[in-house]
């Protein structure tokens, strides 16, 4: 009985390959829904008009998000247009007001009944306590809205998105790096086999 060898590697390097991509692929998801669904975390949420004490960072760039829709407290706000609106933040210490600008970049989010936008942004020259707060003026008047104060929300969707996209192709490219490996050197291994025995089995 002439019985054909074994080729070598074992088939059983394809279903390792599909399994290492598959993981891949939900990896993927599940990094990219817990970063961007935790992205608003960090955020202190101030129903307006009225103010809120914060403690600041000099470090850090903070954003001021005005939230379309918003859930505070049970309570929901839904804002699609707000005028007049105006923040300012002082230091609890000394009362000295901060300068606020026009947020230098578009940020948004929308995610667990709550969306927002980015609309303002300010440093703070120092750790500490600062008075946050916003309202329609002397003459002004609007209904309540939320808006979101926090730093790094930008910087957090990035980087939840690149990370995701990063372990999704390294992994997903080292099981298709795997399964064509396997397939090549099985076909390499069968044609040695056969011209070294012409009479062995044709192995899948």
């Amino acid at each position: 009985m002439n019985d054909a060898p074994p080729i070598r590697p074992t088939r059983w390097l394809y279903m390792l390959a599909a399994i290492l991509m598959a993981a891949c692929l939900g990896f993927f998801g599940y990094a990219l829904w817990h970063g961007i669904s935790h992205v608003t975390d960090g955020l202190v949420q101030v129903v307006i008009p009225g103010d809120a004490e914060l403690s600041l960072k000099h470090e850090q760039l903070y954003t001021v998000f005005l939230e379309s829709q918003s859930v505070v407290n049970g309570k929901i706000y839904s804002a699609d247009a707000v005028n007049g609106l105006e923040c300012k933040v002082k230091s609890v210490a000394d009362e000295a007001a901060i300068p606020m600008r026009r947020a230098g970049t578009s940020t948004s989010y929308d995610l667990r009944g709550r969306s927002g936008r980015s609309v303002l942004e300010f440093h703070v020259p120092a750790d500490g306590s600062y008075r946050f707060s916003c309202g329609y003026g002397e003459t002004g008047h609007g209904s309540e809205t939320v808006v979101a104060v926090g730093s790094g929300v930008g910087g957090q969707i990035m980087r939840t998105v690149f990370t995701s996209l990063l372990a999704m192709f390294g992994g997903f490219g080292s099981g298709l790096i795997l399964f064509v490996g396997t397939f090549v050197v099985r076909k390499n291994a069968k044609a040695r086999l056969a011209v070294s025995n012409p009479g062995s089995t044709k192995q899948s």
